[in-house]
């Protein structure tokens, strides 16, 4: 499977750096990145992606950015019907971005300078729960088209009873006669 990951950034060593961490999963095909410089360019490919059906499961993004900070970019997509995980990077460690960031629906938080070990660990564990919830949603899917099925065979046997009975009405008059 083939995971879609949006790394949202103004610096432009970001995108080096992650291409190079990276590229025997790039090569093998498990991660596609895409990289932009700001929150409001992330969202525009956030929707597109969702429009034409290539949805994006992960966005990683930086908290300061111009046009769009990372937290706006969280709120964001969080009113879309299916937001992706959303993991914040960035330089400010302190614990009220870090809350502002999870309140606002973040999935973690990773601070800069980055640690590739933690940030290969935290893929991994977003992408597991992304795998988790399309594996649940398959579920329910499933689950409500045999809800339907079942509705529509219990309203088919109850018409048929019903024709049955009308027709049985008739036939036992007739015999009765």
């Amino acid at each position: 499977m083939t995971y879609q990951i949006l790394v949202v950034d103004d610096e432009p060593d970001i995108e080096m750096l992650i291409s190079q961490k990276f590229r025997r999963e790039i090569r093998q095909q498990e991660y596609v990145f895409t990289f932009v410089g700001d929150g409001a360019q992330a969202y525009e490919k956030v929707t597109a992606a969702i429009e034409s059906e290539a949805a994006i499961e992960v966005v990683l993004t930086d908290i300061n950015m111009p046009v769009m900070d990372g937290l706006e970019l969280i709120g964001k997509l969080n009113t879309l019907a299916e937001p992706p995980k959303t993991v914040v990077v960035s330089a400010y460690g302190d614990m009220d971005k870090i809350r502002a960031a999870m309140n606002n629906g973040a999935f973690d938080f990773l601070t800069k300078p980055l640690n590739f070990q933690d940030l290969v660990m935290t893929l991994e564990k977003t992408l597991k729960a992304v795998t988790e919830q399309k594996v649940q949603r398959a579920r329910l899917e499933q689950a409500q088209v045999q809800l339907i099925q079942s509705e529509k065979m219990s309203l088919l046997g109850q018409m048929l009873a019903g024709v049955a009975h009308e027709l049985n009405n008739p036939v036992h008059i007739l015999a009765g006669n």
